[in-house]
């Protein structure tokens, strides 16, 4: 059977769509993915694709009807949308001439079951032996990590993140004052510290103390870096997913979002705000914020440094 995927954003949503795909290809699918920008690495190193689109979406609706014209999509046997937003059905239906399937359809739902990688299996309809995220590292890209590290023990800080192509929210960040805390303390107990982002982190994680790899690093080479340390620690953004892919040990701060929705039992450590209305979003644009801002300013350091030991110690 010939399929198309359309997983067009973002890197972390399609980190977790990454095994549903796979369960498509060790089916015997052959299939090619539609995907934007943002996440084009995901789909690169993922085995056994058949072919793979880059579309410019998210973008300008005038942008995407031009790009649209001039690639349109035929031939497949089946069209699968991993969300559920009717504007993108019209458009994919309209891209590829033929039905979509997708968790907007009402005898499918999205968000039924938890977390979404499996929704995304059952959407995909496979079985996923694992919702582990694939993400292949190559050696030159360890090689080049290792230039940094000198292959000695570290921990990774991703302070930043919380930017995708589609919005941008802020409040999924931790004060960056509270990660200088966390990187002194771990300095104090002889951890070298590396920050991990990307380039519109490094500025605004500079008050962090520790080696600044933001912006240095492809999402390739920030992989390796993040997979060889001795634990993670950031918000709920690319980095942390990136973290489960490489099976290291993560800690990861959650305001707004919901870490249930995100990641499978067990794959990180969740520290959550604590105010009564967190979370108040999943896997979908950002609503607004309707309390006082403060979900994440609600989990306190020493909560953080003491989960971080606690990891440390096992």
């Amino acid at each position: 059977m010939k399929t198309l995927v359309v997983k067009t954003h973002a890197f972390g949503d399609s980190l977790l769509a990454t095994p549903a795909v796979a369960g498509l290809v060790e089916r015997g699918d052959r299939v090619t993915v539609l995907t934007g920008p943002s996440s084009l690495q995901v789909w690169k190193r993922l085995p056994g694709i058949d072919g793979l689109v880059q579309s410019p979406a998210p973008c300008s609706a005038v942008k995407l009807l031009w790009w649209s014209l001039a690639n349109r999509q035929s031939g497949f046997d089946r069209v699968i949308y991993l969300g559920f937003s009717s504007r993108a059905v019209r458009w994919i239906e309209f891209l590829s001439g033929q039905k979509v399937e997708s968790g907007g359809d009402p005898e499918t739902g999205f968000g039924v079951v938890r977390p979404v990688a499996r929704d995304y299996c059952r959407i995909a309809g496979v079985q996923c032996s694992s919702l582990k995220p694939l993400f292949h590292v190559n050696r030159s890209e360890i090689d080049a990590v290792e230039r940094y590290t000198g292959g000695k023990s570290y921990v990774v800080l991703a302070p930043g993140g919380a930017r995708n192509a589609r919005d941008y929210v802020p409040l999924k960040r931790w004060p960056m004052s509270r990660w200088a805390e966390v990187s002194l303390y771990l300095q104090a107990r002889g951890h070298r510290v590396f920050l991990a982002g990307g380039k519109l982190d490094k500025e605004e994680i500079s008050s962090v103390t520790g080696i600044n790899l933001a912006g240095k690093l492809t999402w390739g080479e920030t992989a390796a870096l993040i997979a060889k340390a001795s634990l993670f620690a950031g918000n709920d953004s690319g980095p942390a997913h990136l973290a489960v892919a490489g099976g290291t040990p993560a800690l990861v701060l959650f305001g707004p979002t919901d870490p249930g929705s995100l990641y499978e039992d067990g794959s990180i450590v969740p520290v959550c705000g604590t105010v009564s209305c967190s979370p108040c979003y999943a896997n979908s644009i950002f609503p607004g914020c309707s309390g006082n801002e403060d979900c994440m300013i609600s989990i306190d350091t020493e909560r953080v440094l003491y989960t971080l030991e606690e990891m440390l110690q096992r």
